[in-house]
């Protein structure tokens, strides 16, 4: 709750002033490419914070081990793209834009985009700061290892269609302002997932081919959060709520404190979930 009140503080300080921190440059906006050749990369880090604009990752580089094409407003914003080869045969990529002028929000700001994608064949531990804008995550193919996503204002898509070939040790969610859509979260093959609700709903989408037990956390914000689940899975809810949400649990029974799916016992494949309401609704449908 704590959370929310702040962030809507901010919001509203920020509309009331105009968000006119320093007179901004007239815009000009410039593009630049950049990929690497594939070396003796064993694995890579990525590591992306991108200010304002929208931001777009996928796997559609077979080729090199990334490739990136980005579109920025030059008088207004710098960019940092660094790669080193760490040891272990390990590769570390850093990708930032930042402002040169703290322009803040202001509407006559040209749109930065910023589509990045990597090489499907090395396992990627992926940290992405999407601040103001959109953002959309397509997954799929890659050997995802770790995922640490924050989103600022805006709207974000996390998409996964196929089957993640190794483990993925943790998803880390963290949604400000705006609607959060995630599809085929059961294709990541993680081991833990986190996610953070702020100011919107959200759309969590479990369904994919889960290979191993889960542990799922989810703190619902303002607006509440909504979760598709395969039938096939056996789910336990630990359920925390306040006055002012609902949680809607449609296929369940309960056993003490908590929250089992009626297949639990015979479920080849369980999920334990722990969920903290605020502001907002949670629900499970089945799928």
């Amino acid at each position: 709750m704590r959370k929310a009140i702040r962030i809507t503080g901010l919001l509203l300080a920020l509309t009331l002033s105009g968000c006119d921190f320093e007179h901004q440059a007239e815009p000009e906006m410039v593009s630049t490419t950049q990929s690497r050749p594939i070396g003796d990369e064993a694995s890579l880090d990525a590591d992306i914070s991108f200010g304002i604009g929208n931001l777009e990752i996928s796997s559609d580089s077979p080729s090199v081990l990334y490739s990136l094409d980005l579109e920025y407003d030059k008088a207004n914003f710098e960019p940092q793209v660094h790669y080193d080869a760490v040891s272990g045969n390990r590769g570390r990529l850093s990708v930032k834009l930042e402002s040169a002028r703290h322009v803040g929000f202001r509407t006559k700001t040209q749109t930065n985009r910023l589509r990045l994608s990597f090489n499907d064949k090395v396992p990627l531990e992926l940290n992405v700061n999407a601040g103001v804008g959109q953002a959309r995550l397509s997954l799929s193919r890659l050997k995802l290892k770790r995922l640490d996503m924050e989103s600022g204002v805006g709207g974000a898509k996390i998409s996964s269609y196929d089957p993640n070939p190794v483990e993925c040790d943790r998803v880390r969610i963290r949604n400000g302002v705006g609607g959060m859509e995630a599809v085929g979260l059961g294709n990541l093959n993680f081991r833990e997932l986190e996610f953070e609700g702020g100011v919107g709903g959200a759309d969590l989408d479990f369904t994919g081919q889960w290979k191993q037990d889960a542990q799922v956390r989810i703190q619902v914000g303002v607006g509440g959060v909504s979760v598709r689940m395969p039938r096939d899975l056996g789910v336990e809810v630990d359920a925390e709520k306040n006055f002012l949400s609902g949680i809607h649990l449609d296929g369940f029974v309960k056993r003490n404190s908590h929250y089992y799916s009626e297949n639990y016992d015979t479920a080849k494949v369980r999920v334990f979930m722990r969920v903290t309401t605020g502001v907002g609704g949670f629900r499970i449908n089945w799928v």
